[in-house]
Protein backbone atom coordinates (compact mmCIF):
# COMPACT_ATOMS: atom_id res chain seq x y z
CA UNK A 1 0.00 0.00 0.00
CA UNK A 2 1.18 3.54 -0.96
CA UNK A 3 1.12 6.17 1.68
CA UNK A 4 2.21 9.17 -0.51
CA UNK A 5 -1.60 10.93 0.25
CA UNK A 6 -1.34 10.02 3.87
CA UNK A 7 2.23 11.72 4.59
CA UNK A 8 0.77 14.94 2.47
CA UNK A 9 -2.17 15.34 5.55
CA UNK A 10 0.08 14.21 8.32
CA UNK A 11 2.54 17.56 6.72
CA UNK A 12 -0.62 19.50 6.08
CA UNK A 13 -2.01 18.51 9.92
CA UNK A 14 1.45 19.47 11.59
CA UNK A 15 1.47 22.68 9.63
CA UNK A 16 -2.50 23.54 10.98
CA UNK A 17 -1.08 22.09 14.95
CA UNK A 18 1.20 25.30 14.13
CA UNK A 19 -0.80 27.93 12.80
CA UNK A 20 -3.41 26.94 15.35
CA UNK A 21 -0.91 27.12 18.67
CA UNK A 22 -1.10 30.91 17.81
CA UNK A 23 -4.77 31.14 17.94
CA UNK A 24 -7.70 29.96 19.71
CA UNK A 25 -7.95 26.83 18.21
CA UNK A 26 -5.18 25.16 19.91
CA UNK A 27 -7.97 25.11 22.98
CA UNK A 28 -10.27 23.18 20.82
CA UNK A 29 -8.34 21.36 18.32
CA UNK A 30 -10.63 19.55 15.89
CA UNK A 31 -12.00 18.04 12.65
CA UNK A 32 -14.14 20.96 12.25
CA UNK A 33 -10.84 23.36 13.11
CA UNK A 34 -8.80 21.22 10.14
CA UNK A 35 -11.19 20.72 7.58
CA UNK A 36 -12.15 25.14 7.75
CA UNK A 37 -8.34 25.97 7.76
CA UNK A 38 -7.49 22.79 5.21
CA UNK A 39 -10.25 25.15 2.80
CA UNK A 40 -8.19 28.14 3.24
CA UNK A 41 -4.79 26.37 2.69
CA UNK A 42 -5.71 24.27 0.02
CA UNK A 43 -8.26 25.89 -2.43
CA UNK A 44 -10.88 24.08 -4.21
CA UNK A 45 -9.61 23.66 -8.28
CA UNK A 46 -11.86 26.26 -10.04
CA UNK A 47 -10.90 25.58 -13.90
CA UNK A 48 -13.22 22.79 -14.15
CA UNK A 49 -16.50 24.88 -12.83
CA UNK A 50 -15.59 27.93 -15.26
CA UNK A 51 -17.75 28.57 -18.20
CA UNK A 52 -17.03 29.10 -21.10
CA UNK A 53 -17.99 32.50 -22.29
CA UNK A 54 -17.77 34.56 -26.16
CA UNK A 55 -14.64 36.47 -24.61
CA UNK A 56 -12.68 34.94 -21.59
CA UNK A 57 -11.32 37.66 -19.49
CA UNK A 58 -7.63 37.06 -17.02
CA UNK A 59 -7.83 35.83 -13.97
CA UNK A 60 -9.51 38.38 -11.39
CA UNK A 61 -9.31 38.49 -7.95
CA UNK A 62 -11.85 36.69 -5.84
CA UNK A 63 -13.74 39.86 -4.44
CA UNK A 64 -14.14 40.50 -8.46
CA UNK A 65 -16.16 37.23 -8.81
CA UNK A 66 -18.11 37.47 -6.02
CA UNK A 67 -19.55 40.48 -7.27
CA UNK A 68 -19.83 39.05 -10.68
CA UNK A 69 -21.40 35.60 -9.56
CA UNK A 70 -23.95 37.33 -7.38
CA UNK A 71 -24.84 39.66 -10.11
CA UNK A 72 -25.22 36.62 -12.77
CA UNK A 73 -27.15 34.81 -10.03
CA UNK A 74 -29.85 37.36 -9.68
CA UNK A 75 -29.98 37.67 -12.81
CA UNK A 76 -30.85 34.22 -13.78
CA UNK A 77 -33.30 34.24 -10.59
CA UNK A 78 -35.11 37.13 -12.55
CA UNK A 79 -35.24 35.24 -15.62
CA UNK A 80 -36.22 31.98 -14.14
CA UNK A 81 -38.70 33.77 -12.25
CA UNK A 82 -40.75 35.07 -15.26
CA UNK A 83 -41.52 31.79 -16.76
CA UNK A 84 -42.28 30.84 -13.22
CA UNK A 85 -45.20 33.81 -12.92
CA UNK A 86 -46.20 33.16 -16.64
CA UNK A 87 -49.27 32.15 -15.30
CA UNK A 88 -50.40 34.96 -12.52
CA UNK A 89 -51.31 38.23 -12.54
CA UNK A 90 -48.41 39.36 -10.39
CA UNK A 91 -45.76 40.55 -12.77
CA UNK A 92 -42.52 40.09 -11.41
CA UNK A 93 -40.64 38.78 -8.53
CA UNK A 94 -40.56 41.57 -6.75
CA UNK A 95 -44.25 42.16 -6.77
CA UNK A 96 -44.05 37.96 -5.49
CA UNK A 97 -41.77 39.15 -2.49
CA UNK A 98 -43.59 42.34 -1.65
CA UNK A 99 -47.02 40.51 -1.00
CA UNK A 100 -44.98 37.39 0.60
CA UNK A 101 -43.60 39.99 2.57
CA UNK A 102 -46.87 42.12 3.69
CA UNK A 103 -49.23 38.63 3.98
CA UNK A 104 -45.90 37.15 6.54
CA UNK A 105 -45.65 40.02 8.56
CA UNK A 106 -48.88 42.26 8.10
CA UNK A 107 -49.74 44.79 8.65
CA UNK A 108 -47.04 46.55 7.88
CA UNK A 109 -45.80 50.48 7.12
CA UNK A 110 -44.91 50.91 3.31
CA UNK A 111 -41.48 52.20 4.82
CA UNK A 112 -40.81 48.74 6.59
CA UNK A 113 -42.19 47.00 3.55
CA UNK A 114 -39.58 48.50 1.54
CA UNK A 115 -37.02 48.05 4.26
CA UNK A 116 -37.39 44.67 4.21
CA UNK A 117 -37.07 43.79 0.38
CA UNK A 118 -33.47 46.10 0.38
CA UNK A 119 -35.20 48.80 -2.02
CA UNK A 120 -34.40 52.40 -2.38
CA UNK A 121 -38.17 54.27 -1.76
CA UNK A 122 -39.33 55.34 -5.37
CA UNK A 123 -38.30 51.58 -6.22
CA UNK A 124 -40.60 50.24 -3.91
CA UNK A 125 -43.36 52.80 -3.50
CA UNK A 126 -44.01 51.47 -7.52
CA UNK A 127 -44.09 47.85 -6.50
CA UNK A 128 -46.66 48.83 -3.74
CA UNK A 129 -48.51 50.96 -6.24
CA UNK A 130 -49.03 47.92 -8.87
CA UNK A 131 -50.21 45.71 -5.73
CA UNK A 132 -52.79 48.23 -4.74
CA UNK A 133 -54.28 48.78 -8.32
CA UNK A 134 -54.42 45.32 -8.61
CA UNK A 135 -56.41 45.00 -5.46
CA UNK A 136 -53.93 42.76 -3.82
CA UNK A 137 -53.27 44.68 -0.83
CA UNK A 138 -55.27 47.50 0.88
CA UNK A 139 -53.99 50.18 3.09
CA UNK A 140 -55.76 51.90 6.29
CA UNK A 141 -54.61 54.93 8.33
CA UNK A 142 -52.11 53.53 11.35
CA UNK A 143 -53.99 54.71 15.23
CA UNK A 144 -50.19 55.66 16.01
CA UNK A 145 -48.99 57.74 13.27
CA UNK A 146 -51.12 59.49 10.93
CA UNK A 147 -47.96 60.12 8.34
CA UNK A 148 -48.23 56.22 8.09
CA UNK A 149 -50.52 53.70 6.11
CA UNK A 150 -50.93 50.32 7.08
CA UNK A 151 -51.03 47.51 4.28
CA UNK A 152 -52.50 44.30 4.19
CA UNK A 153 -53.07 41.66 2.04
CA UNK A 154 -56.54 41.08 0.43
CA UNK A 155 -58.65 37.93 0.33
CA UNK A 156 -57.76 38.12 -3.61
CA UNK A 157 -54.10 38.81 -2.89
CA UNK A 158 -53.71 35.58 -0.33
CA UNK A 159 -55.34 33.53 -3.50
CA UNK A 160 -53.19 34.56 -5.66
CA UNK A 161 -49.93 34.16 -3.82
CA UNK A 162 -50.96 30.94 -2.74
CA UNK A 163 -51.24 29.79 -6.13
CA UNK A 164 -47.73 31.34 -6.79
CA UNK A 165 -46.33 29.48 -3.67
CA UNK A 166 -45.72 26.07 -5.73
CA UNK A 167 -43.87 27.24 -9.04
CA UNK A 168 -41.77 29.51 -6.57
CA UNK A 169 -40.97 26.87 -4.55
CA UNK A 170 -39.91 24.88 -7.29
CA UNK A 171 -37.67 28.39 -8.60
CA UNK A 172 -36.10 28.35 -4.80
CA UNK A 173 -34.70 24.79 -5.60
CA UNK A 174 -33.61 25.47 -9.12
CA UNK A 175 -31.74 28.60 -7.52
CA UNK A 176 -29.91 26.31 -5.55
CA UNK A 177 -29.11 24.39 -8.62
CA UNK A 178 -26.73 21.23 -8.10
CA UNK A 179 -25.41 22.01 -5.01
CA UNK A 180 -24.66 19.38 -2.14
CA UNK A 181 -26.83 19.59 1.18
CA UNK A 182 -23.55 20.58 2.68
CA UNK A 183 -22.98 23.15 0.45
CA UNK A 184 -25.64 24.22 0.51
CA UNK A 185 -25.59 25.39 4.08
CA UNK A 186 -21.90 26.47 3.30
CA UNK A 187 -23.64 29.13 1.04
CA UNK A 188 -26.67 30.07 3.51
CA UNK A 189 -23.60 30.61 6.05
CA UNK A 190 -21.68 33.16 3.80
CA UNK A 191 -24.52 35.29 2.22
CA UNK A 192 -25.64 35.26 5.80
CA UNK A 193 -22.42 36.72 6.97
CA UNK A 194 -22.32 39.16 4.07
CA UNK A 195 -25.95 40.31 4.99
CA UNK A 196 -24.98 41.14 8.34
CA UNK A 197 -22.41 43.13 6.90
CA UNK A 198 -24.00 45.14 4.53
CA UNK A 199 -27.76 45.29 5.69
CA UNK A 200 -26.67 47.94 8.72
CA UNK A 201 -24.63 50.01 5.78
CA UNK A 202 -28.05 50.46 3.81
CA UNK A 203 -30.43 50.75 6.98
CA UNK A 204 -28.25 53.39 8.56
CA UNK A 205 -26.83 57.20 7.25
CA UNK A 206 -24.94 56.22 3.90
CA UNK A 207 -22.46 59.03 3.62
CA UNK A 208 -22.83 61.51 0.64
CA UNK A 209 -19.25 60.03 -1.47
CA UNK A 210 -18.04 56.10 -1.93
CA UNK A 211 -14.81 57.75 -0.66
CA UNK A 212 -16.52 58.27 2.54
CA UNK A 213 -18.60 55.28 2.07
CA UNK A 214 -15.10 53.06 1.68
CA UNK A 215 -12.91 54.90 4.32
CA UNK A 216 -15.90 53.82 6.71
CA UNK A 217 -16.65 50.54 6.13
CA UNK A 218 -14.14 48.93 3.91
CA UNK A 219 -13.12 45.52 6.32
CA UNK A 220 -9.48 45.26 7.03
CA UNK A 221 -7.36 42.29 5.04
CA UNK A 222 -7.79 38.92 7.45
CA UNK A 223 -5.14 38.04 8.79
CA UNK A 224 -4.51 33.80 8.33
CA UNK A 225 -5.31 33.04 12.19
CA UNK A 226 -8.51 35.02 11.77
CA UNK A 227 -9.74 33.98 8.71
CA UNK A 228 -9.34 30.26 10.30
CA UNK A 229 -10.74 30.67 12.68
CA UNK A 230 -13.93 32.50 10.85
CA UNK A 231 -13.95 29.40 8.73
CA UNK A 232 -13.98 27.07 11.34
CA UNK A 233 -17.93 28.35 12.37
CA UNK A 234 -19.21 26.97 8.93
CA UNK A 235 -20.64 24.05 9.35
CA UNK A 236 -18.98 20.76 9.58
CA UNK A 237 -19.81 18.17 6.39
CA UNK A 238 -21.26 15.39 7.76
CA UNK A 239 -18.70 12.17 8.14
CA UNK A 240 -19.28 9.07 6.18
CA UNK A 241 -21.76 7.57 9.10
CA UNK A 242 -23.89 10.82 8.80
CA UNK A 243 -24.28 11.27 5.02
CA UNK A 244 -27.65 10.87 3.65
CA UNK A 245 -28.80 7.73 1.99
Amino acid sequence: MKYALLAQVLALLEEFEATASQSAAAHSPSVEAFTAWLQLRVPPPTGALRVAREEPGELEEDEVVIGQMVTFLYRYLRGYSRLALADSPLLTYDDFTYLATTFGYQPLTKADLIRRNIHETPTGNEIIKRLLAKGFVAEQPSATDRRSKLLTVTPAGQGVLFASFGPMTQLAHLTAGNLTPFERKQLVYLLQKLDAFHHPIFAGSRPDTFGELIARHLPPMDTPAASAADHAALPAEPGPANQPA
